[in-house]
């Protein structure tokens, strides 16, 4: 495609879209003259669409051809990292089950010996007579808690890689979906608006018949 020969293009349509641009429909007549003169209109939309057409053609070829060759060539590494990052996951995820029940087993440790220090001194404060020395007692029972256990996982940290936890929906009962979130298919309600031309009856849809000037070259 050169510049010259779009250039001439644009040079033959000028005319036609001078004439649209200054047409007006105020009287039949006028409305007879704009009916003949869209075919003007068509007729130069196809000039263009001609003259741009193989191009569009060769270049979707090969647009089509370089797509498939880069797909079959990088779909083996595709393959590769999906498999490598599943067992990374899986390694991960075992790793993680591992480091939540040691911590469950560290804090639970933690928790009966802030347990047993407390029981320890509130007997301590049981058996003092001073009331400052029992209040003081039972101050440091009442203090005495276990520290929040934090166990690392096994796993190592990668610069540049992370784990993400994204939460997604699993529709296990549709019929018990809030309406809010239902989405209307439109598509199939034209369709149907189409085939039936509003005859038949849909509860909670009104089919409206929309006009709209259709012109042949």
């Amino acid at each position: 495609m050169s510049e010259q020969n779009v250039e001439v293009i644009k040079a033959e349509i000028t005319p036609v879209l001078m004439d649209a641009s200054a047409m007006v429909v105020t009287t039949p007549a006028e409305y007879t003259v704009a009916s003949d003169f869209l075919k003007s209109i068509k007729a130069a939309q196809k000039k263009v669409q001609d003259f741009f057409a193989p191009m569009k053609q060769k270049a979707h070829e090969a647009h089509k051809a370089i797509t498939s060759q880069e797909t079959a060539t990088l779909k083996p590494l595709l393959d590769a990292e999906a498999a490598l990052k599943r067992n990374m996951l899986t390694f991960y995820q075992a790793q993680e089950r591992i480091r939540i029940e040691a911590q469950r087993k560290a804090q639970e440790e933690a928790d009966r010996q802030a347990a047993a220090e407390r029981a320890r001194l509130e007997r301590e404060a049981a058996r003092l007579k001073t009331p400052e020395l029992k209040a003081e007692r039972l101050e440091m029972a009442a203090a005495a808690v276990a520290p929040v256990v934090t166990v690392a996982s096994a796993a190592p940290v990668i610069a540049g890689q992370s784990i993400r936890k994204t939460w997604r929906a699993s529709v296990v009962n549709v019929d018990a979906v809030p309406r809010e979130w239902m989405v209307v298919n439109m598509d199939a309600l034209n369709a149907f608006a189409r085939s039936t031309k509003g005859a038949v009856k849909v509860a909670g849809v009104e089919f409206v018949e929309v006009e709209s000037l259709a012109s042949g070259r």
